[in-house]
């Protein structure tokens, strides 16, 4: 028996608050078909654990973890098949750690939150994009911490005719975990910042997906990013990463709309009704700024587990 878990990749667009109007870490994102993380769960003849393909050292932590939670028995084999750079922007270290999750849980047949994973420090601390992506794809609202520290978000459909252009500066990478957290615990965006991405967001950005105007999401998005970059700059180096910013420069005048950086960067987007004009970007980009460029669309419906042959 084996267990194969295909997860989206994620954009992180943004926290709206840091609890001024909205409750703290109430933020938006978008769950991506391209690039995958590919997860195949088996048992083995012989006892033990046995962890193969791209991974890192605190992964072999997670699966420890995971065994313990699940009582697994036996010999398995978990193989990491594909899986996106870390560190750059993508949510790369929640899809492994949930399709790792999610392939273990029906590999042995018994079921476990994802709570497991926040709880350990391993997924969530802050946003809960990255798993609202992996559940459920879309367009994400992450409604923040509550007044009794839930969280919740929502999931909308978002239109699967926008192209989304990706393009990340190579040998480059964002913030690592560790310190990530006191950064984002220090900020405070203030009252009027804070009613700015408000308006934005329920005026611009989520009218615009939910009327399938590009325009008007582009326009709210565009100055959604450039408002949390302000906030961030004295944290990152200016409004959005150095290693950003010129792609984004680029991307804007390809005439691509609602150009922005995930979470820390480098990774960029822009978007597009024209597969035509996705691709003269994907180019330009990939020709004259020696950056990875790629096309790709919302995923809509969350990651994929299929039971595969042994």
């Amino acid at each position: 028996m084996a267990w194969r878990v295909e997860a989206p990749a994620r954009l992180h667009l943004g926290f709206a608050s840091t609890g001024e109007v909205l409750t703290p870490w109430f933020g938006i994102g978008l769950s991506l078909e391209e690039p995958r993380t590919v997860v195949e769960a088996r048992r083995l003849c012989k006892e033990g654990i046995l962890l193969q393909g791209h991974f890192w050292d605190e992964a072999e932590e997670v699966v420890r973890t995971l065994c313990r939670e699940l009582g697994v028995e036996g010999g398995v084999k978990i193989r990491v098949e594909e899986s996106p750079p870390r560190h750059v922007g993508l949510g790369t270290t929640t899809q492994l750690y949930l399709s790792i999750l999610t392939a273990l849980s029906l590999l042995v047949g018994r079921r476990i939150d994802e709570e497991v994973l926040v709880r350990r420090g391993f997924v969530g601390a802050f946003s809960r994009v990255g798993v609202a992506a992996f559940k459920r794809g879309g367009f994400i609202v992450d409604l923040g911490v509550g007044h009794d520290a839930r969280r919740s978000y929502l999931s909308l459909l978002f239109p699967d005719d926008w192209w989304v252009v990706l393009a990340r500066p190579l040998g480059k990478h964002g913030h690592p975990r560790r310190g990530e957290g006191d950064k984002i615990r220090s900020l405070r965006y203030g009252l009027e910042r804070e009613l700015r991405l408000s308006r934005l967001l329920f005026q611009r950005i989520i009218p615009g997906v939910l009327e399938r105007e590009l325009e008007l999401f582009g326009e709210g998005l565009s100055q959604y990013q450039r408002t949390v970059g302000e906030a961030f700059s004295h944290l990152q180096g200016g409004v959005f990463n150095p290693d950003s910013a010129p792609i984004i420069e680029i991307m804007e005048q390809q005439g691509l709309l609602g150009t922005g950086q995930s979470s820390w960067g480098p990774t960029c987007y822009g978007f597009t009704e024209s597969f035509a004009r996705a691709e003269e970007a994907r180019r330009h980009l990939a020709e004259s700024s020696a950056c990875e460029a790629w096309i790709t669309r919302a995923n809509n419906k969350g990651a994929r587990a299929v039971e595969t042959a042994t």
